[in-house]
């Protein structure tokens, strides 16, 4: 990374926009930025810094902090910074968040933060900005992150080297330097190790101790020392056990048997109880006999009171009939008399209405007159609803003249805010090359992540194929070795059979055919169930199937692990080519994505919404010109209403001059007119009326005489037949036995009582039926049976129940007992297994999480020491540049003293002095030989940081540190090593007020200091 120009805005102490173009520092590489105290040197390294990462240099001021004493409230703080990357060019513009007037009326408003990133590799021109990567402080922020390869703490010391931050490093304790060694090399993954496996040992310690308590619980249950006292007590219980199911069995027998006794007394006291209940149901039917006679005599009387009451029943009837005839003849006559009042009062009436004859025709003649003046009242209505049309229609014309004005201003105010709108929107719809830029890479980010984890997958699978094809191989091996083993079994069989063959034809004294001995001690005994040729031909065909079988499976185990090797690399390149994969979740990829989405859809509907925008602007521009055009031909009309109107008033005029006072209103005449006709016809209506009504009463009169002389005819009838009743009622009295009506209604009974008499009667018999059967056949059940002794029979089978159930409970007590005992001895082997697993997981884990946190014979733990190693690196790179500085007296060491691993021993810093042969602290050093230490270890860090980090070769340093502490012979060697890295090719920028250097960099940077604030000038 090389800057190429450096522009700065109302920017810390400097006023106005001052400009840095480090293209014209590059011929001499070296180059010093020189200025006094204060005036705002080590500035130009915040703004870098601000301009890369939204923070200074220092890291002790916010971007916020960094605006101008000096600047205007009109003047916005801003740096921008172009820098390159090999052949690429880049440039990144920021605003840090401020305070600024507002555009538009009085007072300030506050800005938020603005960051945006571009890529001038296809440009020019100097003030062309190029092709936008990024925007918003966290998407430039990533960018930059990505584009570089470092962040903000490692870009400090790799390429910034600020004001005493190396020369703290350098006399920092080791605790003090690991927190800043473990910014620089990122080794928190290694921390995180050391508290995973811990994290694992406490697991496991605690899985160790859960065992033994559980273990230790399952013996406190049963308060036995140990499984051997356990099992003790299982014998014990299952012995007690067999006893009481014994007991069980005898006390059940037991049992039975008392309860046949008390069944049998129980049957013994029902059958006396049974008879007992017997006679006395008798004996209570007996005294209800009396009472059973005398209902029975009651129903006879009733029954004949029954043949008498339909004949009582007429004559009530008939009583009816006479009262109600007698009722209505008394009606009939009182209506006649009434009928004849009526008609004399109508009468009446029709003389006082003939009365009013003259007044009817005085109506006539007035309703003649009113009906000569309607032409004359019908042309000044129409004048009138015409003249009111006129009006109403001015009116309206001058509401719609009205409301197309305001519609018109309106559509005015509508336009100019779509064309604000559209502006806004052509802005947004601007930016969509680089958001589809950016959409596509949070796609291909978000696609490798996919692919990344398919890949740890098939690292997973082919494991597991490499792991199956193992253990195929195994068996495939454990086959081939058993086949072997067959094989040389049934060939030794074999040659066994052959000597027992030879065996028998040895004959005494004749030579042997094997060793030609004539005399054959211990000849081979007979050897039966002799192994075939083709038993062993078919295991040596086997033999050799299990040989390829197991050449097969090795080269399928070969060959599923050089597939896992492959899948491994893939994933390794995966990882190298993106690197963001690992550090960004995939719930940040995913939201990368769909922010990335989002904003290209945004801009993309923009630019849709844009062009609807314009096809609206220019619908409201036509809309605008007819309403324009509306409102002209409303004024038009609005004249022509107000000269008809003129017209219309003049004939109202004339009409009214020729109409009586009384009609000119609207209505009058017709309410006039209305008003005689009314009375008129109501005059006429009532003599019609009155006429009528006088007839009606003369024919209602003789209706109500008809009437009356027919219902004294009725009555008349009723009173004969009445008289008939009476004398069959007496008839019937006599006939039935009663002497007179007042017996007749003594016996007389509802048909419901008669039927409920006459059931309680035969209930009675039945029951009485049923008692006596009762009786005998109870008598002759009862017959030789003694009061028996339920009672002591209940108390026997009472007391072996309640020694039953102890035995049961006792019983079900043993049974539970022993299958908790058998449970807790399964439960402890099963514990016994898995404590011995736990407890060799842990002492694995232990050991190595012992190891890693620093509990070895280092006293160091992982991360410190992958810490020291770094370390030893950066102090390999740093005495490189010391030694030449300090004339070979001096080199930087790392301390190896073992301390408490609590107290961060490992990484402190000694000097070795080689005029004395001894090693002693860095803080012994003198102020000039300190600082050539420090900054010799800020270039060692530089360098190693940059090399381990993955990032882009830097091309430029920056070093701000006071060379006043050095005597001229220090500074010429200083200046030499600083040469030596303009040699490489490497851009050194020197930040100091010493007026010395100012003759030994003649490539210069002079910041000028005022009261109007700091300026700078370029001396090449």
């Amino acid at each position: 990374m090389t800057p190429e120009r450096l522009e700065l805005n109302e920017f810390g102490p400097y006023t106005g926009s001052q400009t840095v173009d480090f293209e014209e520092l590059k011929a001499q590489q070296l180059f010093l930025i020189h200025g006094a105290t204060g005036s705002g040197k080590s500035t130009l390294l915040d703004a870098i810094c601000f301009a890369l990462y939204g923070k200074t240099s220092g890291n002790e001021r916010g971007g916020d902090e960094m605006r101008s004493d000096f600047a205007t409230p009109e003047e916005p703080t801003e740096v921008t910074l172009d820098f390159c990357l090999g052949e690429d060019r880049y440039r990144v513009r920021r605003r840090p968040q401020q305070t600024l007037a507002k555009k538009r009326g009085e007072g300030t408003t506050q800005k938020s933060e603005k960051a945006v990133l571009y890529d001038r590799s296809s440009v020019e021109e100097k003030s062309a900005d190029g092709v936008p990567l990024a925007e918003g402080k966290r998407d430039v922020d990533n960018r930059v992150g990505r584009l570089l390869g470092l962040g903000h703490e490692q870009f400090r010391q790799v390429v910034v080297l600020p004001q005493g931050k190396f020369r703290k490093f350098l006399s920092a304790g080791s605790t003090e330097r690991e927190e800043i060694l473990k910014v620089l090399f990122e080794t928190g993954r290694y921390e995180r190790l050391q508290s995973a496996l811990k994290e694992m040992e406490s697991e496991a310690k605690e899985e160790v101790q859960h065992l033994r308590q559980r273990k230790e619980d399952e013996l406190g249950r049963h308060e036995a020392e140990d499984a051997g006292e356990l099992r003790e007590m299982l014998t014990e219980t299952e012995s007690r056990l067999k006893e009481t199911q014994e007991e069980k069995g005898r006390l059940a027998d037991k049992l039975k048997s008392a309860r046949e006794k008390l069944q049998q007394a129980k049957s013994d006291q029902e059958a006396l109880g049974e008879l007992e209940a017997a006679r006395q149901a008798v004996e209570d039917l007996r005294e209800k006999r009396g009472a059973h006679e005398t209902r029975k005599q009651l129903l006879e009387e009733a029954r004949r009171a029954a043949e008498v009451a339909p004949v009582m029943d007429d004559l009530k009837t008939r009583r009816e009939e006479k009262q109600a005839a007698d009722q209505e003849a008394s009606a009939a006559k009182q209506a006649h008399e009434e009928a004849e009042k009526a008609l004399q009062a109508r009468k009446e009436e029709l003389r006082e209405e003939r009365e009013r004859d003259e007044r009817r025709e005085e109506l006539r003649r007035e309703r003649a007159r009113l009906e000569d003046l309607e032409e004359d009242v019908e042309q000044l209505e129409t004048a009138r609803e015409s003249l009111a049309e006129e009006r109403e229609r001015r009116e309206e014309t001058a509401r719609l003249a009205q409301e197309k004005e305001e519609k018109l201003s309106g559509l005015e105010t509508e336009l100019e805010e779509k064309r604000a709108d559209l502006e806004e929107k052509e802005d947004l719809a601007g930016k969509i090359e680089l958001l589809e830029k950016e959409f596509e890479e949070a796609k291909t980010l978000k696609e490798k992540a996919g692919e990344l984890s398919r890949k740890r997958e098939e690292v997973q699978e082919a494991e597991a194929d490499l792991q199956a094809e193992k253990e195929r191989r195994s068996a495939r091996e454990k086959k081939l070795e058993d086949v072997k083993g067959q094989l040389s079994g049934l060939e030794e069989r074999r040659r066994d059979a052959y000597a027992s063959v030879l065996a028998e034809g040895l004959t005494r004294g004749e030579p042997c055919p094997v060793c030609g001995s004539e005399e054959h001690p211990a000849p081979a005994e007979e050897t039966r169930d002799v192994p075939s040729e083709e038993e062993i031909e078919s295991l040596r065909e086997e033999k050799t199937q299990a040989r390829e079988a197991l050449d097969e499976a090795q080269s399928a185990a070969a060959s599923a692990q050089s597939t896992l090797a492959q899948k491994r690399a893939q994933v390794e390149s995966l990882k190298e080519s993106y690197p963001e994969l690992e550090d960004m979740t995939e719930e940040e990829l995913e939201t990368n994505y769909e922010e990335a989405q989002s904003a290209l859809a945004e801009a993309r509907e923009a630019a849709g919404e844009a062009d609807t925008l314009e096809q609206q602007i220019e619908e409201k521009e036509g809309q605008l010109a007819d309403l324009e055009e509306s409102i002209e031909e409303l004024e038009g009309q609005l004249s022509d209403v107000e000269s008809n109107i003129g017209g219309l008033e003049s004939k109202e005029e004339t009409i009214l001059s020729r109409l009586p006072e009384e009609v000119r209103t609207p209505g009058a005449l017709e309410e006039a007119l209305k008003s005689a006709t009314e009375e008129l016809s109501d005059l006429e209506g009532a003599l019609e009326e009155a006429e009528s009504a006088v007839q009606e009463a003369r024919e209602e009169r003789a209706d109500k005489k008809r009437s009356a002389l027919s219902k004294q005819a009725a009555a008349q009838q009723a009173e004969e037949r009445l008289e008939e009743a009476q004398k069959k009622f007496r008839e019937a009295l006599q006939e039935n036995g009663f002497a007179d009506p007042s017996q007749f209604e003594a016996a007389r009974r509802s048909k419901e009582k008669r039927e409920s008499m006459k059931e309680k009667v035969e209930t009675f018999e039945e029951e009485w039926a049923v008692a006596t059967d009762r009786k005998a056949r109870a008598e002759e059940n009862a017959e030789g049976i003694e009061e028996p002794d339920v009672e002591g029979a209940q108390e026997t089978v009472d007391s072996f129940n309640e020694k039953l159930d102890e035995v049961k409970e006792e019983v079900t007590r043993l049974e539970v007992k022993t299958e908790e005992i058998e449970g807790a001895l399964q439960s402890i082997e099963e514990i016994k297994g898995e404590l011995q697993e736990a407890d060799e997981r842990y002492s694995r884990v232990g050991f190595l999480s012992n190891l890693a946190r620093g509990d070895n014979e280092s006293r160091m733990s992982l991360q410190r020491f992958v810490l020291a190693t770094r370390l030893e690196e950066v102090l390999r790179v740093a005495n490189e540049h010391f030694d030449h500085m300090a004339q070979s007296r001096y080199q930087l060491l790392r301390s190896e003293d073992v301390g408490d691993r609590r107290s961060g021993s490992g990484l402190d810093l000694l000097v070795h002095d080689s005029h004395t042969g001894r090693k002693r602290p860095v803080a012994t050093l003198s102020g000039g030989e300190g600082f050539m230490a420090a900054l010799s270890l800020a270039l060692g860090l530089s360098d190693v940081v940059q090399n381990v980090s993955g990032g882009r070769h830097l091309e430029t340093i920056f070093i701000d540190e006071g060379f006043g502490s050095l005597d001229p012979g220090a500074l010429d060697r200083a200046m030499e090593a600083l040469s030596d890295l303009r040699d490489t090719g490497r851009l050194v920028g020197i930040i100091s007020h010493v007026s010395e250097l100012k003759q030994r960099v003649p490539s210069r940077l002079e910041v000028k200091q005022s009261q109007d604030g700091s300026t700078l000038s370029m001396k090449a």
